[in-house]
């Protein structure tokens, strides 16, 4: 008889040997399966084997593998319960054997870059909790970034199941992270998070292909032209020789390299002084090259010499930041905060020179507002960096030729790679956070959503799966006048969805955004909010979400009422707009009482068809909250009758 550990298993695979009894790299070491469901276990083996698995003590569940070699099984509901192994065992003798196996709640989030933005980037709003956390009732997996556009994978790519740690953390989704503690700290059980996402992804991909054609021919086509993966390494290639033949015509050119303009003894006086934020950068768009930055910083006598961190907010686009000639970070693109870390002996007594050279493709270089910029010291000292800058232009590129090879965007690429291969397992709920890139066509966003949902149902052979999903966060500049906004537009395609849908709910993110920030570091309170989502979808409780609006009605005296689903907090509210006869929203003063808003439109003889609520990209003033709770309530367009 041949008894094969996971661990071999997985090195027999790799090495390119093919075991005649396998497991998907889901089925790991450390596993969590879900609780009180039937469990799907599946496989590949000779065909017409019979393969026999076994969790504990449970009864023993057998099938036969099919012409292709595949089998799969189902276990009974179990409670909780662990650790366990499960043994899977083929006629043909191989045995397979997977070790700490718990069964607890197991919860799927998804999307693109908001659930993918990982614990280090949140870290210094949690610094505490971050640093003090460790749990082996916590189980996180995290499966690779694959785009598959030849059709489904079967398996996917995986480092496998960790337990929940700071270091094992620290790359995997924030949101993720403090939902699976709050929901172990609830529940009393183990819970496995498995993260499937990919920044910057449209909903598009994570359909299947069949879907997409229904609705979309022309990306279907795309996906379809793409597909072979001759052309997509051909296209990588030329990309790749593109971007090494433009790096080297950069840094030939750049004087900033040659001249040494790093060096703390360079002569900068003859430099141009301007403010970070208005920097005379020409041409504002388009701008391809380099643009250069330096800083003189003074350190006492105190300081010199220590290590620090240095921090240089979130810069557009990519940077090389060097300190008296010593480079301390670079980044590649716009969306990271730029956290360095200043070696011991950099940073001198008296003066020093902060350089950054920035990188740019297509945007002028920007710092973003609202960002921390600075030096802090491990005495907790923070030292402000000036808004003034010295700066001289580096050397201007014509644009970086290249082939569309987002290939992670087309249709399907990232259901194929990322989510079909590992259905049908059992999950208690869904967390959908994705939209952004969604955010320049949101008419359609209502129907792929919802087609998303029934897709992924059929495919985790669950009819009822829960999914949250959590709505656009505010961005963008504020505006004191109505918008046409298709960030709003997407959060109302957003709620409409979970308003059809008896096991979906959506989370309202409309306080916990940034205007500068795509991506907002708020992501344990986010998490909250999905928790209670869950609380009512998975587990039955009657908690209040946000308030929702239940329809708006007019009075003879030019009044609008709105009716909501609970007590809203009483007073002045603000974020309401009515549409006037010429079509126009139209800013109206409102007034909550009880779980009643009441409007007061500009005119009594004027039908006011709409009403709408927080309807801007970034609706600060929007402050009417739910009285028990005090959670924000839902933005929505609505039909007044």
């Amino acid at each position: 008889m041949k008894r094969i550990s996971f661990f071999l298993m997985c090195l027999l695979l790799s090495a390119g040997s093919e075991a005649a009894l396998r497991l998907p790299r889901l089925f790991s070491n450390g596993m969590v399966v879900q609780r009180q469901q039937p469990v799907a276990i599946w496989g590949w083996a000779d065909a017409g084997e019979n393969v026999t698995v076994t969790l504990g003590r449970g009864k023993a569940v057998t099938a036969t593998a099919d012409a292709q070699g595949a089998w799969r099984v189902t276990l009974p509901p179990m409670k909780a319960a662990g650790p366990l192994t499960m043994t899977v065992a083929a006629t043909g003798g191989d045995i397979l054997r997977i070790e700490d196996v718990w069964v607890g709640d197991v919860w799927l989030c998804s999307g693109q870059s908001n659930i993918d933005t990982n614990l280090e980037r949140v870290y210094p709003q949690y610094p505490d909790e971050i640093d003090n956390d460790s749990t082996t009732r916590v189980r996180l997996l995290r499966v690779e970034n694959v785009a598959a556009l030849d059709g489904p994978r079967q398996d996917i790519v995986t480092t496998g199941w960790q337990t929940l740690s700071k270091a094992h953390a620290w790359r995997f989704t924030a949101l993720g992270y403090f939902l699976g503690k709050r929901m172990e700290r609830e529940t009393g059980v183990v819970q496995g998070i498995v993260q499937s996402s990919w920044g910057g992804t449209p909903i598009e991909s994570w359909l299947p292909a069949d879907t997409v054609r229904r609705y979309d021919k022309r990306k279907a086509d795309e996906a379809v032209l793409w597909a072979d993966a001759d052309l997509q390494r051909r296209a990588n290639e030329a990309n790749a020789r593109a971007s090494e033949r433009w790096n080297a015509l950069l840094s030939e050119r750049d004087p900033g390299l040659s001249g040494g303009w790093t060096a703390k003894e360079y002569d900068d006086s003859q430099w141009q002084r301007a403010n970070q934020y208005a920097l005379p950068v020409s041409p504002r768009h388009g701008f391809c090259g380099t643009y250069w930055l330096r800083q003189h910083i003074h350190v006492d006598a105190d300081h010199a010499g220590q290590a620090a961190q240095l921090l240089v907010g979130t810069l557009v686009d990519a940077d090389y930041t060097f300190i008296n000639g010593q480079e301390v970070g670079r980044t590649y693109y716009q969306y990271p905060p730029r956290r360095y870390r200043v070696p011991e002996g950099v940073l001198q007594a008296g003066d020093n020179v902060l350089t950054v050279r920035f990188i740019n493709r297509g945007m002028a270089p920007q710092f973003v507002h609202e960002k921390p910029y600075g030096l802090r010291w491990p005495d907790g000292t923070w030292q402000p960096l000036s808004e003034e800058w010295l700066v001289h232009d580096g050397v201007q590129m014509p644009q970086q030729p290249s082939m569309p090879t987002g290939f992670q965007n087309m249709a399907a690429a990232a259901y194929n790679g990322m989510l079909q291969p590992i259905t049908p397992y059992t999950f208690a709920g869904v967390v959908w956070y994705q939209g952004e890139s969604n955010t320049d066509r949101p008419a359609a966003y209502e129907q792929w959503l919802t087609s998303l949902i029934a897709s992924w149902r059929q495919r985790f052979d669950n009819a009822t799966l829960p999914f949250v999903i959590v709505q656009l966060a505010n961005y963008m500049a504020p505006s004191a006048t109505p918008q046409e906004s298709n960030w709003a537009r997407l959060r109302e395609a957003q709620r409409r969805v979970a308003l059809a849908d008896k096991n979906a709910e959506s989370i309202v993110n409309i306080d916990l955004g940034e205007a500068n920030d795509i991506h907002p570091l708020r992501k344990r309170e986010v998490a909250e909010r999905v928790a209670v989502a869950v609380d009512k979808l998975v587990f039955g409780k009657r908690v209040m979400l946000s308030p929702q609006p239940l329809r708006a009605t007019a009075s003879v005296d030019g009044t609008v009422t709105i009716d909501f689903d609970q007590p809203l907090a009483t007073g002045a509210v603000h974020g309401f707009e009515v549409q006037g006869a010429d079509g126009r929203f139209i800013n109206v003063e409102a007034t909550a009482t009880g779980s009643h808003v009441t409007l007061r439109a500009p005119s009594s003889s004027t039908k006011v068809p709409r009403v709408r609520y927080a309807w801007k990209d970034n609706p600060v003033e929007a402050d009417c909250r739910s009285a028990s709770t005090t959670l924000p309530t839902t933005p929505f367009e609505l039909a007044v009758e």
